[in-house]
């Protein structure tokens, strides 16, 4: 690790654009010819980019969210950046949703518990109501791919062996999207899991991980299906 700065503490003004020690060890990996690369500012510049809040989210919304990334892009020179990038981005997920329900929290016509509804019932009200659905989720929707190529594989692993075969073969047009490839209520584990992880960090947290970036791509997806996008 670069021994010129203690990555923990205040960063001299000298090496304030230096790289965090941590970042130069990560890699990418090539998947289209198996290569090895180093990871640079560009990449991890990339990772974030791509998610993006529609027009029709307010702006005051937007500007969060983009803070969210801004500190996920510093966390280049910062590690430590990452869990807060995580927990500024879960803020703007309930500032969403306080936003998008104000009519409901104004006149009472949710009863939603106390006078300031937390993260918890605002999401849970957002996908009770189905405006937050499974389908606005590109894990859930790859999921069901993944789900049914592994049926296909399995199905044709047993009439291999059924049939005595040293070898078998298929195409992808055999991989067909069945009823139980979507058995997977993944906004259900999502009122679970994403209040959960808000309140470690509201009541101190020691964790540290870079692994924020699916927080920050799920948070956009819920808020772009909150509010309608604009023609």
């Amino acid at each position: 690790m670069d021994q010129r700065f203690d990555p923990e503490r205040l960063r001299p003004p000298e090496y304030v654009c230096e790289p965090d020690p941590r970042s130069t060890m990560l890699v990418r990996i090539d998947r289209s010819n198996g290569t090895v690369g180093e990871v640079e500012l560009r990449d991890h510049h990339d990772e974030v980019a791509g998610f993006v809040l529609h027009a029709g989210v307010p702006e005051e919304i937007v500007v969060q969210f983009e803070t969210s990334k801004n500190v996920y892009l510093y966390a280049w020179f910062v590690y430590r950046f990452y869990p807060v990038a995580e927990q500024h981005c879960l803020a703007c997920l309930e500032l969403a949703l306080r936003e998008r329900f104000k009519e409901e929290i104004r006149t009472r016509k949710v009863n939603f518990p106390g006078k300031y509804p937390t993260l918890y019932p605002l999401l849970k009200y957002a996908v009770d109501q189905g405006i937050v659905k499974n389908e606005g989720f590109e894990k859930w929707r790859n999921r069901r791919i993944i789900n049914s190529r592994a049926r296909v594989e399995m199905e044709k692993f047993r009439e291999m062996t059924e049939k005595g075969l040293t070898e078998i073969a298929w195409s992808e047009a055999d991989i067909e999207i069945k009823p139980e490839d979507l058995e997977w209520d993944y906004t259900a584990m999502l009122v679970k899991v994403l209040p959960d992880l808000r309140n470690d960090y509201a009541h101190g947290s020691k964790d540290l991980h870079n692994q924020s970036l699916r927080t920050v791509q799920i948070v956009s997806e819920i808020i772009n299906q909150l509010y309608l996008e604009p023609a």
